[in-house]
């Protein structure tokens, strides 16, 4: 089973939250936290929860139990003065189920994702060169299976042999490796050259398979997988452009974009994400909107300019999916928007815990 129930003796050192009610110079984020689970709420009220629940693989998972479950525990984070009167009440009304993990064993590998803030360009320029897409008018029609990366944008990126996505640019990027990385993250706050902002969003993307740049720099041995990070990625394209002809295409899968009026990024589940209140997983076997909590590493920044990285325990909610996240092993936690949620989300490469939550029965 993808969930299993925690033991009594686990249970004692589950669900306290230091950053809710925050440190001296450290505001909390309670608020947030109240705003993330309301959107879980609104989304749970939705058709499309109704048919996701109806499917759901786990006995005693249900759309009802986990909305009440998320309905109790607001009310409970509005009442608690402190991490630990929260912490005693939820042990007492909630059962922890823990998450089967890569090894069964409940070993959960969290990595971090983030909306970028790019400069880009109405019009292609000399200097504004690599677009990203709209989503096809007839996309529903195309064959089966899709065309690849490579066909669709050619080996340089600048447009396939086929000039299939011709008049569909939404806008261009002056850096390759941007492009390709807003379609990694599914989001971004693009700051125009015309003095404007422009917010896109997730629109739709192939059958293809995807597969990460990283991952296929650790396979050649150009670094060890517990070396690989985002800045470390950027730092070897940079170093190396023309790698990026060989290893961005073996990304067979390709996303395309809508412009979202200066929304927040929107999740799989069609609400907003919270900055390191919400969380990606497989939503075939995660259940949709639920409360959780992790215990992992996140990075964060010293009063001296570096990264720590401290074991934490969050409660978030699950709001969100993506291509690499498979299986009961894999959590992705959004980090926020821009550069400095860039760095801390591509530093993230750890280990942990994923439990949810739910009312006892």
């Amino acid at each position: 089973a993808p969930l299993r129930p925690t033991s009594p003796a686990q249970l004692q050192n589950l669900g306290f939250d230091g950053q809710l009610w925050g440190q001296p110079g450290h505001s909390g984020d309670k608020q947030t936290l109240l705003k993330s689970v309301d959107h879980s709420l609104r989304y749970l009220q939705t058709a499309e929860a109704g048919r996701k629940y109806r499917q759901y693989p786990v006995p005693g998972v249900s759309r009802d139990r986990v909305h009440r479950s998320l309905e109790r525990f607001r009310q409970l984070l509005i009442q608690s003065r402190s991490p630990a009167e929260l912490q005693a009440a939820v042990q007492r009304e909630f059962v922890f189920f823990q998450a089967a993990g890569q090894d069964n064993q409940g070993t959960v590998a969290f990595t971090g994702y983030f909306e970028p803030t790019y400069k880009a360009s109405r019009v292609p320029t000399a200097e504004y060169r690599y677009p990203i897409y709209r989503l096809p008018a007839y996309f529903q029609q195309w064959p089966k299976p899709n065309p690849t990366r490579g066909q669709l944008e050619g080996a340089d990126a600048l447009q396939g042999p086929k000039g299939r996505l011709r008049g569909l640019e939404l806008v261009w990027l002056r850096d390759r490796l941007e492009a390709f990385l807003i379609q990694v993250q599914g989001s971004a706050r693009l700051q125009l050259t015309d003095g404007s902002t422009l917010t896109v969003g997730f629109a739709g993307k192939t059958d293809q398979p995807y597969s990460s740049a990283g991952k296929e720099l650790v396979k050649d041995g150009k670094f060890t997988l517990a070396e690989l990070t985002l800045p470390k990625l950027m730092q070897y394209f940079q170093d190396h452009p023309a790698e990026m002809s060989r290893y961005l295409p073996r990304n067979r899968s390709f996303v395309f974009f809508r412009p979202t009026n200066g929304a927040p990024p929107t999740g799989s589940l069609g609400v907003p994400v919270t900055a390191e209140r919400s969380i990606a997983t497989d939503k075939s076997v995660m259940p949709p909107g639920a409360l959780a909590l992790v215990q992992t590493q996140i990075p964060c920044r010293r009063a001296d300019g570096q990264f720590a990285f401290p074991v934490v325990s969050r409660y978030v909610l699950d709001q969100d999916t993506g291509s690499a996240i498979k299986g009961t092993g894999r959590v992705d936690v959004f980090m926020g928007t821009g550069p400095e949620a860039g760095h801390r989300a591509g530093l993230m490469n750890s280990t942990g815990e994923l439990y949810y939550l739910l009312l006892k029965q």
